[in-house]
């Protein structure tokens, strides 16, 4: 049985065009991907200290989703409204892959993301399980998830991808801790240093920033939009 996968995306847009960005994630681009086979959810967030800055994470059935042909002709058909936003995209990156290791149940207000880069050591899944339990022993912390990126699929060449800029997916992990509130993901961001070690051997890089869910969607919810 594979593995569920995962889409993750950094993104910062300015001040000004703050609404018609909320409006067309909301409206339009996040159904477009959400409504396409294979998607399970998707959560948005914004940064605590830069309502500018987003973090977007996608479930999928498996990493093959995001280099099949329905999706992929999502990314090579950008809508009117699409073509008129991204290019005005700050600070973005995107990563594709698999879920390796997850902890808990359910969705927290609040995550510590952090992106993580090894030395190449094989990482164990079973040994990083075990490490990672150590970051849902504060009664505000209840979930963990390990994300491996993808790096081929993540640099899968699209029409989307040419209206910005930046590189894409170069890191090797993503930690998420889930949080019912801001204290218990600072708590975790606070930890990552101490902690990490344990899990993934031989980092060489790594971020750490907390954000705040303000939107969700799954297809289960009800149909797409017209």
């Amino acid at each position: 049985m594979s593995r569920q996968g995962f889409l993750a995306i950094w993104c910062e847009i300015g001040r000004d065009d703050l609404v018609d960005y909320h409006n067309w994630q909301t409206q339009e681009h996040i159904a477009d991907r959400i409504y396409s086979p294979g998607f399970l959810g998707m959560r948005l967030f914004t940064a605590i200290d830069n309502p500018c800055a987003h973090f977007f994470l996608y479930a999928t059935e498996s990493a093959a989703v995001m280099k099949s042909p329905p999706y992929l002709r999502i990314l090579d058909n950008p809508s009117p409204w699409t073509k008129r936003l991204m290019p005005k995209f700050g600070p973005f990156d995107r990563a594709v892959g698999e879920k390796l290791v997850k902890i808990g149940r359910g969705f927290g207000s609040h995550v510590m993301a952090s992106r993580l880069a090894g030395d190449g050591r094989p990482l164990d899944p079973a040994a990083a399980k075990e490490a990672l339990r150590s970051f849902i022993d504060l009664p505000d912390t209840m979930g963990v998830r390990l994300l491996a990126t993808d790096r081929a699929t993540t640099g899968i060449e699209s029409r989307e991808k040419t209206m910005r800029s930046g590189v894409e997916g170069d890191f090797d992990y993503l930690l998420v801790v889930e949080a019912l509130s801001r204290a218990g993901a600072e708590w975790a961001r606070d930890q990552l240093s101490t902690r990490l070690p344990a899990v993934l051997p031989g980092v060489v890089s790594r971020d750490a920033a907390v954000y705040r869910m303000i939107y969700g969607e799954a297809p289960h919810e009800g149909e797409a939009p017209a």
